[in-house]
């Protein structure tokens, strides 16, 4: 596998006959970096892998530290099954190894054999094959930066979703996501993501969609609160109080409470658009 550095503590790794889609693959690291450090502070990580991802076992063993790597042998046969379902529908992933997280992201050619059914319930359709390249790297990279935090998973993807918004300089999710948030799920609490394997593809999205709008909200609304818990980590129970005691709500009351929140904001916005 060849490699090559693209900033201090970043390295591409290719197998050579996917030498173009590495050039591709960096320029669009290169420029979500400078997004991801612009928008919410956050430091390029001590060292990061990045790979033009062709197998999901390549990626697994050749990106984890040696120790996990013999984990990862171990329990393969219990989790066979499951990353070969998630391999199908992915056009990337993050391993959030301490220190050194890792991101893997399809080349151009197996983006066509991916299954969209939940990226096309989320997002706007874009068929130029380059720029989801670009999509899934910024996506993947905000996850990779943002890893030592340890964020919900509404945040998480919250924040993901929203970088590569302002990478295009365009809203990239589609309206029609907030009838989800409206939608018979949002009595739920947050979600978490050992969980989404047993979702169907309309209550994924539901959480996915929800992350970006809140995110959204907070950022608009409270910016310097949502800064200020992207500089350290913290618990998710002491995240939440403060963002509850920013909307002026309970602990206890926010998830019932903020998918009406979430409309009444968007809604309006949503519908003149």
């Amino acid at each position: 596998m060849d490699c090559r550095r693209i900033s201090d503590r970043s390295v591409l790794y290719f197998d050579e006959d996917e030498t173009e889609a590495a050039l591709l693959l960096e320029e669009a690291c290169v420029r979500s970096q400078e997004v991801i450090r612009h928008v919410w502070g956050l430091q390029e990580p001590p060292a990061c892998r990045i790979y033009v991802m062709t197998s999901w076992p390549q990626f697994l063993f050749h990106s984890a530290p040696w120790h996990t790597a013999i984990v990862w042998g171990l329990l393969l046969p219990f989790w066979y099954r499951r990353l070969r379902k998630q391999w199908s529908f992915c056009g990337g992933w993050t391993l959030p190894y301490r220190h050194r997280p890792a991101i893997g992201v399809k080349p151009p050619r197996l983006l066509t054999e991916t299954d969209r059914s939940i990226g096309e319930l989320l997002f706007k359709k874009e068929p130029d094959l380059k720029k989801r390249v670009e999509h899934i790297a910024c996506h993947e990279l905000t996850h990779a930066y943002a890893a030592h935090l340890r964020l919900p998973m509404w945040l998480n993807e919250g924040i993901a979703m929203v970088t590569v918004d302002r990478y295009f300089g365009k809203q990239t999710v589609k309206d029609s996501t907030l009838d989800l948030v409206a939608g018979v799920w949002s009595k739920h609490r947050e979600g978490v993501y050992h969980k989404l394997s047993r979702m169907n593809h309309e209550e994924v999205a539901y959480h996915y969609s929800r992350g970006y709008w809140f995110t959204r909200f907070l950022l608009e609304r409270h910016p310097g609160l949502l800064l200020e818990i992207m500089s350290a980590r913290q618990s998710h129970r002491s995240l939440e109080k403060r963002i509850a005691s920013a909307l002026g709500c309970s602990h206890r009351s926010l998830w019932e409470t903020i998918d009406n929140t979430l409309l009444m904001h968007f809604g309006e916005e949503a519908q003149g658009s």
